[in-house]
Protein backbone atom coordinates (compact mmCIF):
# COMPACT_ATOMS: atom_id res chain seq x y z
CA UNK A 1 0.00 0.00 0.00
CA UNK A 2 1.40 3.44 -0.69
CA UNK A 3 1.85 6.30 1.76
CA UNK A 4 0.53 9.28 0.57
CA UNK A 5 2.81 12.70 2.50
CA UNK A 6 1.33 15.29 3.49
CA UNK A 7 3.42 18.54 3.47
CA UNK A 8 3.83 20.20 6.45
CA UNK A 9 1.79 23.41 4.75
CA UNK A 10 -1.37 20.88 4.06
CA UNK A 11 -1.21 20.07 7.64
CA UNK A 12 -1.01 23.98 8.90
CA UNK A 13 -3.68 24.70 6.21
CA UNK A 14 -5.77 21.55 7.95
CA UNK A 15 -5.33 22.37 11.07
CA UNK A 16 -6.40 25.73 10.94
CA UNK A 17 -9.62 24.72 9.14
CA UNK A 18 -10.06 21.84 11.79
CA UNK A 19 -9.84 24.25 14.36
CA UNK A 20 -12.39 27.02 12.98
CA UNK A 21 -14.98 24.98 12.32
CA UNK A 22 -14.47 23.53 16.03
CA UNK A 23 -14.66 27.19 16.60
CA UNK A 24 -17.99 27.99 14.97
CA UNK A 25 -19.44 24.88 16.23
CA UNK A 26 -19.27 25.95 19.69
CA UNK A 27 -20.33 29.57 18.80
CA UNK A 28 -23.21 28.76 17.02
CA UNK A 29 -24.21 26.04 18.89
CA UNK A 30 -22.74 26.15 22.27
CA UNK A 31 -22.69 29.69 23.49
CA UNK A 32 -26.37 30.24 23.18
CA UNK A 33 -27.00 27.62 25.40
CA UNK A 34 -24.68 29.28 28.34
CA UNK A 35 -25.45 32.47 28.04
CA UNK A 36 -29.15 31.34 27.66
CA UNK A 37 -28.58 29.91 31.82
CA UNK A 38 -26.91 33.64 32.97
CA UNK A 39 -30.34 35.29 31.53
CA UNK A 40 -32.49 36.65 34.57
CA UNK A 41 -35.72 37.05 32.39
CA UNK A 42 -37.76 35.97 29.55
CA UNK A 43 -39.62 37.39 26.95
CA UNK A 44 -43.00 35.99 26.45
CA UNK A 45 -43.63 35.21 22.54
CA UNK A 46 -46.14 33.30 20.65
CA UNK A 47 -45.54 29.95 19.66
CA UNK A 48 -46.70 26.58 19.41
CA UNK A 49 -46.08 23.25 21.65
CA UNK A 50 -46.57 19.70 20.68
CA UNK A 51 -46.01 17.45 23.30
CA UNK A 52 -45.31 13.71 23.08
CA UNK A 53 -44.29 10.64 25.12
CA UNK A 54 -43.05 6.78 24.59
CA UNK A 55 -44.92 4.16 26.46
CA UNK A 56 -46.28 0.44 26.37
CA UNK A 57 -49.92 0.34 26.14
CA UNK A 58 -52.36 -2.74 26.41
CA UNK A 59 -55.08 -2.94 23.47
CA UNK A 60 -58.46 -3.59 25.27
CA UNK A 61 -61.67 -4.86 22.96
CA UNK A 62 -64.77 -6.58 23.24
CA UNK A 63 -63.69 -9.91 21.36
CA UNK A 64 -66.01 -13.43 21.25
CA UNK A 65 -64.03 -16.76 21.13
CA UNK A 66 -65.44 -19.26 19.88
CA UNK A 67 -65.39 -23.54 20.05
CA UNK A 68 -66.54 -25.93 18.10
CA UNK A 69 -69.72 -27.70 19.12
CA UNK A 70 -68.81 -30.79 16.94
CA UNK A 71 -65.63 -32.81 16.41
CA UNK A 72 -65.16 -32.98 12.55
CA UNK A 73 -63.47 -31.56 9.51
CA UNK A 74 -63.98 -27.73 9.32
CA UNK A 75 -64.29 -25.39 6.19
CA UNK A 76 -62.97 -21.25 7.28
CA UNK A 77 -65.55 -18.85 4.87
CA UNK A 78 -63.67 -16.04 5.29
CA UNK A 79 -60.23 -14.80 5.58
CA UNK A 80 -58.87 -13.01 8.71
CA UNK A 81 -59.23 -9.58 9.02
CA UNK A 82 -62.14 -9.46 7.04
CA UNK A 83 -65.58 -7.69 8.77
CA UNK A 84 -68.39 -9.40 9.26
CA UNK A 85 -72.26 -8.48 11.31
CA UNK A 86 -73.58 -10.25 14.31
CA UNK A 87 -75.14 -14.11 12.94
CA UNK A 88 -72.52 -14.72 9.97
CA UNK A 89 -71.68 -17.97 9.84
CA UNK A 90 -67.99 -18.29 9.57
CA UNK A 91 -66.84 -21.60 9.41
CA UNK A 92 -68.74 -25.19 8.93
CA UNK A 93 -68.09 -28.16 10.84
CA UNK A 94 -68.85 -32.19 9.28
CA UNK A 95 -69.06 -34.19 12.21
CA UNK A 96 -67.26 -37.23 12.46
CA UNK A 97 -68.67 -40.15 14.41
CA UNK A 98 -66.77 -40.86 17.16
CA UNK A 99 -65.95 -44.52 18.37
CA UNK A 100 -68.30 -45.83 21.05
CA UNK A 101 -65.43 -45.53 23.89
CA UNK A 102 -66.18 -41.96 24.08
CA UNK A 103 -65.96 -38.40 22.24
CA UNK A 104 -62.10 -37.00 22.16
CA UNK A 105 -60.78 -34.14 24.35
CA UNK A 106 -59.53 -30.91 22.79
CA UNK A 107 -56.06 -31.09 22.62
CA UNK A 108 -53.82 -29.92 25.68
CA UNK A 109 -52.64 -26.55 24.11
CA UNK A 110 -55.93 -25.41 23.56
CA UNK A 111 -57.42 -26.80 27.22
CA UNK A 112 -54.50 -24.18 28.40
CA UNK A 113 -55.53 -21.03 26.57
CA UNK A 114 -59.36 -21.86 27.38
CA UNK A 115 -58.88 -22.59 31.16
CA UNK A 116 -57.79 -18.70 31.15
CA UNK A 117 -60.94 -17.85 29.74
CA UNK A 118 -63.37 -20.03 31.89
CA UNK A 119 -66.83 -17.90 32.34
CA UNK A 120 -66.03 -15.57 29.95
CA UNK A 121 -68.98 -13.87 28.69
CA UNK A 122 -67.90 -13.64 25.29
CA UNK A 123 -66.71 -17.34 25.07
CA UNK A 124 -69.58 -18.77 23.11
CA UNK A 125 -70.23 -22.27 20.93
CA UNK A 126 -70.66 -22.62 17.50
CA UNK A 127 -70.02 -21.26 13.88
CA UNK A 128 -71.74 -18.26 13.86
CA UNK A 129 -70.35 -15.01 15.01
CA UNK A 130 -72.06 -13.77 18.52
CA UNK A 131 -71.00 -10.09 17.79
CA UNK A 132 -70.15 -7.84 14.76
CA UNK A 133 -66.14 -7.05 13.97
CA UNK A 134 -63.34 -8.52 11.98
CA UNK A 135 -62.28 -11.77 12.17
CA UNK A 136 -59.54 -13.38 13.37
CA UNK A 137 -58.19 -16.87 13.83
CA UNK A 138 -55.72 -16.51 16.60
CA UNK A 139 -55.86 -16.05 20.51
CA UNK A 140 -53.89 -15.08 23.60
CA UNK A 141 -56.15 -16.61 26.20
CA UNK A 142 -56.36 -12.85 27.75
CA UNK A 143 -59.10 -11.87 25.80
CA UNK A 144 -61.55 -12.05 29.26
CA UNK A 145 -59.19 -10.10 30.99
CA UNK A 146 -58.43 -6.90 28.54
CA UNK A 147 -62.00 -6.84 28.08
CA UNK A 148 -64.03 -3.29 27.75
CA UNK A 149 -66.20 -5.22 31.03
CA UNK A 150 -63.01 -5.56 33.07
CA UNK A 151 -61.30 -1.91 32.00
CA UNK A 152 -61.44 -0.68 35.18
CA UNK A 153 -59.56 -3.15 36.90
CA UNK A 154 -56.82 -3.60 34.80
CA UNK A 155 -53.35 -2.92 36.37
CA UNK A 156 -49.68 -2.71 35.77
CA UNK A 157 -48.66 -5.25 37.83
CA UNK A 158 -51.45 -7.85 36.19
CA UNK A 159 -50.93 -6.81 32.97
CA UNK A 160 -47.26 -7.08 32.70
CA UNK A 161 -47.33 -10.28 34.08
CA UNK A 162 -49.52 -11.48 30.53
CA UNK A 163 -48.27 -13.37 28.43
CA UNK A 164 -48.40 -12.20 24.66
CA UNK A 165 -47.75 -15.49 23.17
CA UNK A 166 -51.00 -16.12 20.24
CA UNK A 167 -52.41 -19.54 19.65
CA UNK A 168 -53.13 -20.03 15.74
CA UNK A 169 -56.63 -21.40 15.83
CA UNK A 170 -56.50 -21.54 11.47
CA UNK A 171 -56.34 -25.64 10.82
CA UNK A 172 -58.48 -28.53 8.77
CA UNK A 173 -60.09 -30.70 11.72
CA UNK A 174 -61.13 -30.07 15.35
CA UNK A 175 -62.30 -31.64 18.52
CA UNK A 176 -65.67 -30.20 20.36
CA UNK A 177 -65.08 -27.57 22.72
CA UNK A 178 -61.48 -26.38 20.92
CA UNK A 179 -61.58 -22.55 20.22
CA UNK A 180 -61.96 -22.43 16.33
CA UNK A 181 -61.90 -18.08 15.70
CA UNK A 182 -62.53 -14.85 17.42
CA UNK A 183 -64.38 -12.01 16.38
CA UNK A 184 -63.13 -8.32 17.43
CA UNK A 185 -65.22 -5.80 17.88
CA UNK A 186 -63.99 -2.60 16.16
CA UNK A 187 -66.83 -0.24 17.06
CA UNK A 188 -64.55 1.27 20.30
CA UNK A 189 -61.95 0.18 21.82
CA UNK A 190 -58.89 1.30 24.20
CA UNK A 191 -55.48 1.34 25.15
CA UNK A 192 -54.17 1.30 28.80
CA UNK A 193 -50.62 2.53 29.83
CA UNK A 194 -48.89 3.61 33.14
CA UNK A 195 -47.00 6.95 32.64
CA UNK A 196 -44.67 9.01 35.42
CA UNK A 197 -46.17 12.13 36.60
CA UNK A 198 -43.97 14.38 34.33
CA UNK A 199 -46.10 12.55 30.99
CA UNK A 200 -49.09 11.92 32.71
CA UNK A 201 -49.89 15.50 33.45
CA UNK A 202 -49.78 16.25 29.72
CA UNK A 203 -53.06 14.45 28.96
CA UNK A 204 -56.34 16.08 30.50
CA UNK A 205 -59.13 14.18 29.82
CA UNK A 206 -60.97 14.41 26.88
CA UNK A 207 -58.02 15.80 25.34
CA UNK A 208 -57.42 14.84 22.10
CA UNK A 209 -54.27 13.15 20.68
CA UNK A 210 -52.43 10.81 18.34
CA UNK A 211 -50.82 7.66 18.95
CA UNK A 212 -48.29 6.13 17.04
CA UNK A 213 -48.47 2.27 16.76
CA UNK A 214 -46.26 -0.56 15.04
CA UNK A 215 -48.88 -0.71 12.20
CA UNK A 216 -49.40 3.03 11.76
CA UNK A 217 -51.03 6.26 13.53
CA UNK A 218 -54.45 6.31 14.85
CA UNK A 219 -56.51 9.48 16.43
CA UNK A 220 -57.99 9.18 19.77
CA UNK A 221 -58.92 10.59 23.15
CA UNK A 222 -57.83 10.93 26.59
CA UNK A 223 -60.52 8.61 28.48
CA UNK A 224 -59.16 9.09 32.02
CA UNK A 225 -55.59 9.67 34.60
CA UNK A 226 -55.70 8.35 37.62
CA UNK A 227 -52.89 7.40 40.00
CA UNK A 228 -51.74 4.57 40.64
CA UNK A 229 -49.24 3.61 43.15
CA UNK A 230 -45.92 6.04 41.74
CA UNK A 231 -47.48 5.68 38.14
CA UNK A 232 -50.54 7.16 36.97
CA UNK A 233 -52.93 4.98 34.31
CA UNK A 234 -53.76 6.46 31.12
CA UNK A 235 -57.13 5.43 29.21
CA UNK A 236 -57.07 6.37 25.41
CA UNK A 237 -60.51 5.56 23.56
CA UNK A 238 -60.23 5.01 19.77
CA UNK A 239 -63.38 4.58 17.28
CA UNK A 240 -60.99 4.32 14.43
CA UNK A 241 -59.77 1.65 11.97
CA UNK A 242 -55.99 0.08 12.89
CA UNK A 243 -54.82 -2.76 10.28
CA UNK A 244 -52.97 -4.62 13.14
CA UNK A 245 -56.05 -4.75 15.40
CA UNK A 246 -57.10 -8.35 15.94
CA UNK A 247 -53.72 -8.88 17.00
CA UNK A 248 -52.64 -5.98 18.33
CA UNK A 249 -52.73 -6.87 22.67
CA UNK A 250 -48.91 -5.26 24.22
CA UNK A 251 -47.82 -2.32 21.94
CA UNK A 252 -44.83 -0.08 22.07
CA UNK A 253 -46.79 3.59 21.04
CA UNK A 254 -45.64 7.25 20.83
CA UNK A 255 -48.52 9.59 22.18
CA UNK A 256 -48.59 13.37 20.52
CA UNK A 257 -50.90 15.60 22.12
CA UNK A 258 -52.07 17.99 19.78
CA UNK A 259 -50.21 20.71 18.88
CA UNK A 260 -51.05 23.79 21.25
CA UNK A 261 -50.85 27.77 20.54
CA UNK A 262 -49.93 30.42 22.55
CA UNK A 263 -47.76 32.09 24.57
CA UNK A 264 -44.23 30.25 25.60
CA UNK A 265 -42.88 30.36 28.85
CA UNK A 266 -39.71 27.98 30.67
CA UNK A 267 -41.51 26.19 33.52
CA UNK A 268 -38.68 27.73 35.65
CA UNK A 269 -40.52 30.96 35.37
CA UNK A 270 -44.16 29.84 37.12
CA UNK A 271 -44.45 30.10 40.50
CA UNK A 272 -47.42 30.10 42.66
CA UNK A 273 -48.30 32.64 45.13
CA UNK A 274 -50.96 32.14 48.28
CA UNK A 275 -51.77 29.07 45.71
CA UNK A 276 -52.38 30.85 42.92
CA UNK A 277 -50.27 29.96 39.44
CA UNK A 278 -48.45 32.60 38.26
CA UNK A 279 -45.02 34.64 36.87
CA UNK A 280 -43.41 37.48 37.97
CA UNK A 281 -43.25 39.98 34.98
CA UNK A 282 -40.69 42.74 35.00
CA UNK A 283 -40.94 46.47 34.37
CA UNK A 284 -38.84 49.14 32.44
CA UNK A 285 -38.11 50.48 35.37
CA UNK A 286 -36.81 47.43 37.13
CA UNK A 287 -39.57 46.79 39.47
CA UNK A 288 -41.87 43.59 39.32
CA UNK A 289 -45.43 42.51 40.06
CA UNK A 290 -47.04 39.20 39.98
CA UNK A 291 -49.75 38.44 37.38
CA UNK A 292 -51.79 35.15 37.55
CA UNK A 293 -51.55 32.93 34.65
CA UNK A 294 -52.85 29.61 33.30
CA UNK A 295 -51.30 27.23 31.27
CA UNK A 296 -53.17 25.07 28.41
CA UNK A 297 -50.52 22.49 28.14
CA UNK A 298 -47.15 21.59 29.50
CA UNK A 299 -44.09 19.03 28.19
CA UNK A 300 -42.91 19.19 31.55
CA UNK A 301 -39.96 21.65 30.59
CA UNK A 302 -42.39 24.67 28.83
CA UNK A 303 -45.91 25.38 29.44
CA UNK A 304 -48.30 27.54 26.83
CA UNK A 305 -50.14 30.47 28.58
CA UNK A 306 -53.60 31.86 27.58
CA UNK A 307 -52.94 35.55 26.49
CA UNK A 308 -54.62 38.83 28.13
CA UNK A 309 -57.31 37.09 29.83
CA UNK A 310 -58.82 33.62 31.05
CA UNK A 311 -61.69 32.15 32.87
CA UNK A 312 -60.88 31.13 36.48
CA UNK A 313 -62.58 28.08 38.20
CA UNK A 314 -65.21 30.54 39.16
CA UNK A 315 -65.76 31.72 36.66
CA UNK A 316 -64.54 35.39 36.57
CA UNK A 317 -62.21 36.96 33.76
CA UNK A 318 -58.52 36.94 34.87
CA UNK A 319 -56.22 39.82 33.28
CA UNK A 320 -53.19 37.72 32.61
CA UNK A 321 -49.48 38.47 31.04
CA UNK A 322 -49.41 39.43 27.63
CA UNK A 323 -46.56 39.39 24.63
CA UNK A 324 -43.41 40.66 24.76
CA UNK A 325 -43.49 41.15 28.48
CA UNK A 326 -40.65 39.86 30.59
CA UNK A 327 -40.88 37.92 33.25
CA UNK A 328 -38.38 36.62 35.78
CA UNK A 329 -37.03 32.90 35.66
CA UNK A 330 -36.17 32.52 39.33
CA UNK A 331 -39.12 34.08 40.54
CA UNK A 332 -38.31 32.90 44.37
CA UNK A 333 -36.53 35.98 45.48
CA UNK A 334 -39.42 38.29 44.05
CA UNK A 335 -41.94 36.32 45.80
CA UNK A 336 -40.12 36.56 49.02
CA UNK A 337 -40.20 40.38 49.03
CA UNK A 338 -43.89 40.66 47.71
CA UNK A 339 -45.13 38.28 50.89
CA UNK A 340 -42.47 40.26 53.57
CA UNK A 341 -44.62 43.18 51.70
CA UNK A 342 -47.83 42.34 52.37
CA UNK A 343 -46.84 41.27 55.98
CA UNK A 344 -45.68 44.79 56.34
CA UNK A 345 -48.97 45.71 55.62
Amino acid sequence: MMKIKISKKTRRILGIYLAAVAILYIVVFQVPKVTDKFETTQVLENGTLEVSCEAKGYVVKDEAVCTADSTGTIEYKFNGGTVVKKGTDIAAIETVKEKKSGEKEPVRKYRDYLTRLKNFRLLSEGCSSPISGVVSYSIDGYEKYFSIDNLDKIRKEEAEDTSSGRLELDRKAVVKGEPIFKISGDDSWYIVCWLDKEDAIKYDPDRKVRIELPAGTVDARVHSVEREGEYYRVVFFLNVYYEDFCAAREVKMTVIGSNTTGLLVSNECLIKKKGVLGVYVKTKDGDTYFRPVKVKITDGEQSVLYESVFVNDEYEQVETVSAYQEVLRDPQDALEQDMRGLKEE
